[in-house]
């Protein structure tokens, strides 16, 4: 028999993660589309954006989540 543990449950809006995303989709969106920007330039903004927004993640996923994603 597997063994129940009862453990903290949050939700999704509340989620760092979540939000550390959403502002990467944002920021790339705004730097192809809101900014007269040159191809160049937005290839690398893009990139620095995808870079910063994954080592975020990575970071707040490994170091700073206590609870656990609710299945649905």
């Amino acid at each position: 028999m597997p063994e129940v543990a009862t453990v903290p449950v949050k939700s999704a809006t509340r989620s760092k993660i979540n939000w550390t995303q959403g502002v990467a989709i944002v920021a790339m969106l705004l730097s192809y589309f809101g900014f007269d920007l040159p191809p160049e330039q937005q290839t690398v903004i893009v990139g620095a954006i995808g870079i910063v927004s994954a080592l975020v993640t990575w970071v707040l996923r490994t170091w700073f989540n206590r609870t656990v994603t609710p299945s649905r």
